[in-house]
């Protein structure tokens, strides 16, 4: 999942097209046109048997689960800020003229080079801290998913099942819907 609801997707491949002919848009056609399509009774839902050819065929009713960044890429997006990278040509910068004075007879030492040192040090401290902020984001972000069950109220072999976890869902199941359900 992208952050802040980006849409990794091609829009082409995303977005519905009329002219797909396995696309049926049962949103826009009544019921007997929608039964007839999903060879189903509103009455009596879908058999077990539909149920499992259909599921052969679709598949569960879940999002395909994305690996979260690498932690080399979350490194490298904290440098992707410009006041970040101001701060780290400031301290190339200063590292550099700090180099050059040690080379004309200036002051020797570990002392000429402790701004550039310090710098660096809050760099990499940021970079830290904001791989450690968003990995716990990610982690949260899981752990809220988890724990918003999703379910619905089908009617199979004409018998109303309630509290059908939504990924046993299959096309053409007959889904009770109430005020408050998520769709």
């Amino acid at each position: 999942m992208g952050k802040g609801g980006e849409d990794y997707g091609k829009r082409e491949f995303v977005a519905f097209k009329q002219t797909d002919p396995d696309v049926f848009p049962a949103w826009a056609k009544d019921i007997q046109e929608c039964e007839k399509h999903y060879g189903v009774s509103r009455k009596l839902g879908l058999s077990s048997a539909e149920v499992e050819n259909r599921r052969k065929i679709y598949d569960y009713n879940e999002l395909e689960k994305h690996e979260g960044q690498s932690i080399w890429s979350l490194i490298m997006e904290q440098f992707n800020d410009t006041l970040v990278r101001i701060l780290l040509l400031a301290a190339v910068i200063s590292f550099v003229l700090a180099w050059y004075d040690d080379n004309e007879g200036g002051e020797m030492g570990i002392t000429t080079f402790v701004e550039p040192l310090v710098i660096f040090l809050i760099l990499i401290v940021n970079a830290i801290v904001g791989v450690w902020q968003e990995n716990n984001a990610e982690k949260a972000l899981e752990a809220l998913k988890e724990i918003q069950s999703e379910q619905a109220t089908v009617i199979r072999d004409g018998i109303k099942i309630p509290n059908l976890p939504a990924k046993d869902l299959v096309p053409g199941d007959i889904v009770e819907l109430k005020v408050g359900d998520k769709v």
